[in-house]
């Protein structure tokens, strides 16, 4: 009751009527929800009016039967701040039951929350965008793959400059509707099916990426892997395929989980065999090494390290969505591949290389960076590495990163006293917060 009550204060909206004895009501099934309090019974639970039992026999029978790819419910609850006009009108005309709208306003209220992060942070809408909210569609037009396509390549650039939980719920939106423009088009082969499979299997790895490395979601990651690989191998794109099998090499790697991530990585590299460019097939040779380095074996790390270097003279173009590797991020991974063999002065030497040729931009990179300097630097001088780490939550401060933090445990190991590790822990929950805003 609270949390609904708090929802229609943040909308200016009053619930004067609204009480325990109301709820319970709810609850014991004598009396419905009436409209004005269904959108934020939605807004809070985070799933749709009809899950929910909100909606009557009619308003039921106007919703969409089927909802492709991952449920709207399953990524997270919808953010006030995020739900532009069109998305909110969309769920205040579902929840007031007006049946002519049906599965097309459905379609706006996924296009509107995809735009969502265009929009609120500046971004030009793609043109074109009104084709991808079409409510039959048994073929794919070159007008709504190049607007879907054009959403995807902004949610990338998005991606480094935006709070991660606020993208990724435009990401997942954006997923849903890729997925559903696939599954409604009876054929599936062919060059314009493809190039979207392409685009859908991109915004899914994001979403993945989002849930796993920026939130530390793992079990939310799953559905959006599963549906990255699925549309990789229907876009028949070697590369992606490439990109999303190692990146879920990670989430086994992480945990420690040998076999499973050898699955990933081996099926990775029989896709790096064609078409791929230096840049990744040295990015997945440094997956297959961090890989190597979790689950103890650093010999056979560092020689992937080496064939990253290798990789990095061959020939080939890389795709354009490769923005999170370059030769600084190798830099990186030798540095962490070191520190985990023991070899701290090494792993010193290449992470401040990194560090010093990092972009600009690369501020999620630079935190796992700078925590692993410190953690190189801790048995050397514990001092310097605090001074380091501080660096590292100063950034965390400014860009939240899950799998920065996830480096604490090793830097707190490396320390030799208590009184460095107490300080450390000081300087991370001054962070803590950051964590509930992200």
């Amino acid at each position: 009751m609270e949390q609904i009550k708090r929802s229609m204060k943040q909308c200016d909206e009053a619930g004067p009527g609204l009480n325990a004895d109301v709820v319970r009501r709810w609850e014991t099934g004598d009396r419905k929800p009436e409209p004005r309090y269904r959108k934020h019974l939605v807004l809070v639970f985070g799933m749709l009016a009809d899950e929910l039992g909100l909606l009557s026999e009619e308003e039921s029978a106007m919703c969409p039967t089927h909802r492709p790819g991952p449920s709207a419910a399953t990524y997270i609850p919808m953010s006030e701040q995020l739900v532009d006009a069109v998305a909110e009108k969309v769920i205040l005309v579902l929840l007031g039951g007006k049946p002519e709208f049906g599965r097309h306003v459905f379609l706006k209220g996924l296009l509107g929350l995809s735009l969502g992060a265009l929009l609120s942070n500046g971004l030009a809408i793609p043109d074109g965008v009104d084709a991808l909210a079409k409510e039959q569609r048994t073929r794919l037009d070159p007008q709504s793959i190049e607007a879907y396509s054009a959403i995807t390549a902004s949610h990338r650039e998005l991606y480094w400059t935006t709070p991660a939980s606020d993208l990724l719920q435009s990401v997942a939106a954006h997923v849903q509707l890729g997925a559903g423009m696939l599954e409604s088009v009876s054929d599936v082969d062919g060059p314009l099916p493809r190039r979207l499979a392409a685009a859908v299997a991109e915004s899914s790895l994001l979403a993945s990426r989002l849930n796993f490395f920026d939130l530390n979601r793992a079990d939310a990651a799953g559905p959006f892997f599963q549906l990255a690989e699925d549309a990789a191998f229907a876009s028949q794109d070697h590369a992606l395929a490439v990109a999303v099998l190692a990146h879920r090499a990670f989430v086994p790697g992480f945990a420690g989980q040998e076999q499973p991530a050898r699955g990933f990585l081996k099926a990775a590299h029989a896709h790096a065999r064609y078409g791929t460019g230096p840049l990744l097939r040295s990015w997945l040779h440094c997956v297959d090494a961090e890989v190597s380095a979790r689950t103890g074996q650093p010999k056979a790390s560092l020689a992937r390290i080496r064939s990253a270097e290798d990789a990095l003279t061959t020939a080939g173009t890389d795709p354009v969505w490769l923005d999170y590797f370059d030769a600084s991020r190798l830099d990186g991974f030798a540095g962490n591949a070191l520190l985990l063999a023991g070899q701290n002065r090494g792993a010193a030497c290449r992470l401040e290389q990194a560090v010093d040729t990092l972009a600009e931009t690369a501020g999620k990179q630079q935190a796992v960076l700078l925590f692993d300097l410190a953690a190189a630097q801790a048995p050397l001088d514990a001092d310097r590495a605090l001074a380091t780490a501080q660096q590292a939550c100063d950034v965390v401060g400014r860009t939240h990163y899950a799998t920065a933090l996830q480096r604490v445990p090793e830097l707190r190991a490396a320390l030799s006293t208590a009184h460095h590790v107490e300080l450390l822990d000081e300087q991370v929950r001054a962070l803590a917060s950051v964590g509930e805003r992200a």
